[in-house]
């Protein structure tokens, strides 16, 4: 059986600096690991047309692009908009320092 009050360094991956990590939060046990809970939750469940979304709101939509991405440096970080749309409308999706999705997108027009 497995024993809950272990402390966190003995768990398979888990070295000096994470354990620090996870003390900072609280976190000292297999336990205190098992039940510390997200502070928020996204559900991603259900997709969004574009015409319900608010402007700034994080959400799932299912759309198609319309036009290539564009790199915007700004102060040590990079941004990505891309001009997408569905039935409803279009819109700008825009994400921060992730380059690998740049290639992910087929233009449809």
């Amino acid at each position: 059986m497995i024993d809950l009050e272990k402390d966190v360094k003995y768990i398979k991956g888990v070295g000096p600096n994470r354990v620090q990590l996870l003390n900072k939060i609280g976190i000292y046990t297999l336990k205190d690991l098992i039940t510390y809970y997200p502070r928020t939750y996204e559900d991603r469940s259900k997709a969004k047309n574009i015409c319900e979304c608010i402007d700034g709101e994080e959400a799932l939509i299912d759309v198609v692009a319309i036009g290539r991405v564009q790199e915007i440096r700004l102060r040590g970080k990079t941004m990505y908009k891309l001009q997408v749309r569905d039935e409803t409308g279009t819109a700008t999706a825009t994400w921060f320092n992730q380059s690998y999705l740049k290639s992910k997108f087929e233009v449809r027009t």
